[in-house]
């Protein structure tokens, strides 16, 4: 009776760690949503300081004209008007976790110019975001426009 008894209290343990374990995941799931909401909203207001904060030194972006560059051009390009969208809403958004980096893909409804090239419509995209010092940061981001099919 005793082996079974031991036996259940394991597998109550294992049960409860392995939803505390999806519970844990849902949260940062959640957590990166509403950064990466959070980052458009900050694009549309040209929240400069908000973008800083939230993008590494080491950031890559390759936009939907094809253009590569790193945290300084994005910066640059957002204060000197370059780049001002009026509209970023985000859709479809999926989070993948892998310990401290994450991997998110999503859609957006995009109106603005970025590059000095107007990109009203949607796109697709992908964002890496490593925790760095306890706070996530985006290290990549990948935009496609969708095709008129």
């Amino acid at each position: 009776m005793n082996s079974k008894r031991a036996a259940f209290v394991i597998a109550l343990v294992l049960s409860l760690a392995a939803l505390l374990g999806l519970a844990w995941a849902a949260n940062v799931e959640d957590e990166l949503k509403k950064l990466e909401t959070d980052r458009a909203a900050a694009v549309v207001k040209g929240d400069v300081a908000t973008l800083e904060k939230q993008t590494s030194d080491d950031y890559t972006l390759i936009n939907v004209n094809g253009q590569m560059s790193g945290k300084s051009q994005m910066v640059d390009a957002f204060k000197s008007g370059k780049t001002k969208l009026t509209s970023d809403e985000l859709s479809d958004m999926k989070v993948r976790v892998y310990g401290n980096t994450a991997v998110i893909t999503g859609k957006a409804t995009v109106k603005g110019t970025i590059g000095g090239k107007d990109v009203d419509g949607q796109i697709l995209f992908t964002r890496v975001y490593v925790k760095k010092g306890g706070s996530w940061q985006s290290v990549a981001f990948q935009q496609t426009r969708v095709g008129n099919e």
